[in-house]
């Protein structure tokens, strides 16, 4: 990968600074035309998060090509995120579309499921057909826990539940992780607490996740970007990044995260606006999940 002479407009987010204070910081909050960041230091590595796609027809596809496209120009990229709603209306052909698109940016892409990868079938089925192995599971990289849930409670977007099934997947698997290795969590429903949409029982998943070295976790669903601490981690949701959906909260800017990650816990959150150049529709505000 390589990167664009002017990058497009990015903010800044620092998570994990200190884990005995459990300190976060916001910082930089006006976008500005900003360079590809610094030359990794050693140890560090670089991914890519999104959420929220909403793939809804073959119309959508020169969108995401378009998207994968710009993901491309970023430089030592390991591999890419999507948390959640990768399709509109729960079609095969948009989940299909997505794996196939997104498998352009030649890094390894991994996904959990939102509540409209379930509006066909009224459950994962679908989802789990296209992207296997891909509801509850985790994966390490240069140091990192990833851990991906399933966060959905069939396609029903508010006043939800995490299913007993994603529970007691944690309740398995938490004790076999690294309790000292920083660890990011990535699911489709918002864990911070006060956020729109957050399921009735997050606290039983943030409860499961207390024994670990949580630095992060990146969910979606709630178009808009929230922070709220826990300790030494920053549970985040992020604006969508949608041909045919708009953000919560009213905002124009749509995009993606590029994170940096560093061996001691320390994580940059990079917001790089999305830009597209192909013409999109003209939507209303969004009001449900």
């Amino acid at each position: 990968m390589r990167d664009l002479p002017h990058s497009p407009a990015r903010r800044r987010f620092l998570a994990g600074l200190s884990s005995a204070a459990g300190a976060w910081l916001l910082a930089r909050g006006n976008a500005a035309a900003a360079t590809e960041p610094p030359a990794l230091p050693r140890g560090a590595f670089r991914f890519i998060v999104v959420n929220d796609l909403h793939h809804a027809g073959p119309e959508c596809d020169p969108f995401f090509a378009e998207l994968v496209a710009q993901m491309r120009t970023h430089a030592e990229v390991a591999f890419c995120l999507i948390v959640g709603d990768l399709a509109d209306k729960g079609l095969a052909s948009s989940l299909a579309a997505i794996k196939r698109i997104f498998g352009g940016l030649g890094v390894p892409v991994h996904t959990v499921p939102g509540n409209h990868d379930n509006d066909v079938a009224g459950d994962t089925s679908l989802y789990a057909t296209t992207f296997p192995d891909a509801l509850n599971s985790h994966f390490t990289h240069r140091g990192w826990q990833f851990i991906g849930l399933d966060t959905t409670e069939g396609y029903n977007w508010g006043n939800t539940h995490v299913s007993e099934a994603t529970l007691a997947w944690l309740d398995a698997t938490v004790p076999r992780l690294d309790r000292k290795a920083p660890t990011a969590v990535y699911t489709h429903f918002p864990l911070g607490e006060g956020v729109r949409l957050r399921p009735v029982n997050a606290a039983d998943v943030l409860a499961r996740l207390a024994p670990l070295n949580l630095r992060v976790a990146f969910c979606g669903h709630y178009h808009s970007r929230t922070l709220k601490p826990l300790g030494a981690a920053l549970l985040t949701t992020n604006v969508c990044c949608a041909r045919v959906r708009t953000n919560h909260d009213g905002t124009r800017p749509e995009g993606y995260l590029v994170c940096t990650a560093h061996p001691d816990g320390r994580l940059v959150q990079d917001f790089v606006e999305f830009l597209p150049a192909t013409e999109q529709p003209d939507l209303p505000p969004m009001l449900g999940g």
